[in-house]
């Protein structure tokens, strides 16, 4: 297995859920991980707890929907590390309402940090990842809500199918540097996100057991399972890989429709 040991990889929103997985074994296969994330509690907990188990992290405060945040995170890794190999575009929300109730507001929310964060970290790193010489591997953590979806969520649908749009670009922009782009969309994940989401339906353990009886394996994603594929994706078993995008959802999105009639 193809390994990276020592490169810099940046991960953004990596203070729980798929980020933090992603971070966790970015560092566990010997990577300097950039902890680009906004909260200072989850950052900086998450620092060092991986720090305590002998692992390379640094926590930079970091909100992806703002320019100067972002410029300010490139240079104060440039200035610990010299240099970026990887980013993970992974920090995202979800705002999810009808485009009936949906507000300006709320659009501006989703799109600012879903997409135009995508936009912004790419913008930066790719620039530093230009004058290193040395190419480099941007992943961009989409959705399967990019190729189908439920009622309820355009802003989010719009977010992820811009950010495999974009993807596909910057690949074609990107590659003659060296610096190869690649799209990962998840499905259900088992997050601290999602066992919110389900703890607040009325009757969780048979909504839980009608969305794994969706997936063509039974089972829903972990964090884990992205980091692999994540993995993958920026080291050189995939160097003849860019302008993809990978679905990982268990065979949620190949199924045509669901029945208990047949």
């Amino acid at each position: 297995m193809q390994d990276i040991n020592n490169k810099v990889v940046i991960v953004t929103g990596s203070g729980n859920g798929i980020g933090k997985g992603i971070a966790e074994l970015m560092a566990k296969r010997g990577a300097k991980v950039i902890l680009a994330t906004k909260y200072d509690d989850e950052g900086s907990a998450l620092e060092n707890n991986m720090m305590e188990m002998g692992y390379w992290a640094r926590y930079v405060q970091t909100d992806v929907s703002n320019e100067e945040s972002v410029k300010n995170m490139v240079e104060e890794v440039l200035g610990i590390t010299g240099k970026i190999d990887v980013l993970v575009n992974n920090a995202g929300i979800t705002i999810f309402k009808s485009i009936l109730e949906a507000t300006l507001s709320d659009w501006n929310k989703v799109i600012d940090t879903d997409l135009k964060g995508v936009f912004l970290c790419s913008k930066y790193v790719a620039a530093a990842m230009v004058k290193n010489l040395e190419g480099g591997s941007i992943v961009n953590i989409s959705s399967n809500h990019a190729y189908r979806t439920l009622p309820d969520t355009e802003m989010y649908a719009a977010a992820k199918g811009g950010i495999n749009a974009m993807t596909r670009s910057m690949a074609v922009s990107l590659g003659k540097f060296g610096i190869r782009v690649n799209a990962v969309c998840p499905g259900f994940t088992d997050t601290n996100h999602y066992q919110r989401w389900l703890s607040e339906k009325e009757n969780p353990g048979a909504i839980e057991k009608e969305i794994f009886d969706l997936h063509a394996l039974g089972k829903i994603s972990t964090p884990a399972d992205i980091a692999e594929l994540v993995f993958f994706l920026v080291t050189d078993s995939s160097k003849n890989i860019t302008g993809s995008d990978f679905l990982i959802d268990g065979g949620l999105t190949a199924r045509l429709y669901h029945s208990d009639k047949f």
